[in-house]
């Protein structure tokens, strides 16, 4: 059986839900800003009052949204995930390289934009046995679609018949995520890349995709 979408906000008793638009712009400037301190400066070196600061926020408005800097990883991790559930990886029966290329594209742009929490999870999993149970539910489950991706490529004209699904499966899913936290400055170098490994390790030197 599958691995449902991991529910990393379970039992988290966050603040209800702001009504007023004034809130709620409050609350996402408090997430942006959380962003880009861990993508500077890491899980450990970015303080409530970093992010108060950063949002120009009191800090006691931080706590009517949040109840902790944990709280604040675990919503960005969450839209995360919310995001790459939402995101369409089959290729149909007329894909190509041009549309390899386009998922491909579609996966790192989401990747990057959270950059900042994946840098913050890598250190707060090493010293939250929690946060370390819930990672193993999140690989879990980005594993298996990405083997449910691969078996559906794996159906497609020219592709390699003895391809190892699960092995490859879980060298992407390590690849992604390292990928998730080191965004780079050209993202069509790194695409062009990427989908240049996948399209000939997925499909005989000359398939009839074209």
């Amino acid at each position: 059986m599958s691995p449902s979408l991991p529910n990393l906000l379970a039992g988290q008793d966050l603040p209800a839900p702001p009504q007023q638009e004034r809130s709620r712009l409050k609350r996402q400037k408090l997430l942006d800003a959380a962003l880009l301190l861990f993508q500077e400066h890491g899980y450990d070196a970015t303080s409530i009052e970093d992010m108060a600061q950063q949002a120009d926020v009191a800090v006691g408005g931080f706590y009517q949204h949040f109840r902790s800097k944990r709280q604040v990883l675990l919503v960005l991790m969450d839209r995360l995930l919310q995001e790459f559930s939402k995101m369409d990886l089959q290729l149909g029966p007329e894909a190509n390289i041009v549309t390899l290329e386009s998922t491909v594209r579609k996966a790192l742009s989401v990747d990057w934009a959270y950059a900042g929490a994946y840098r913050a999870w890598r250190e707060a999993i090493l010293q939250d046995s929690a946060l370390s149970t819930l990672n193993r539910q999140v690989t879990d489950w980005t594993r298996t679609r990405l083997v449910e991706v691969l078996r559906g490529m794996q159906q497609l004209s020219g592709a390699r018949p003895d391809l190892d699904i699960a092995t490859m499966a879980w060298v992407l899913d390590l690849w992604f995520w390292q990928l998730a936290g080191a965004p780079a400055d050209n993202l069509d170098a790194v695409v062009q890349v990427v989908t240049d490994m996948l399209y000939h390790a997925l499909f005989q030197d000359e398939p009839s995709l074209g």
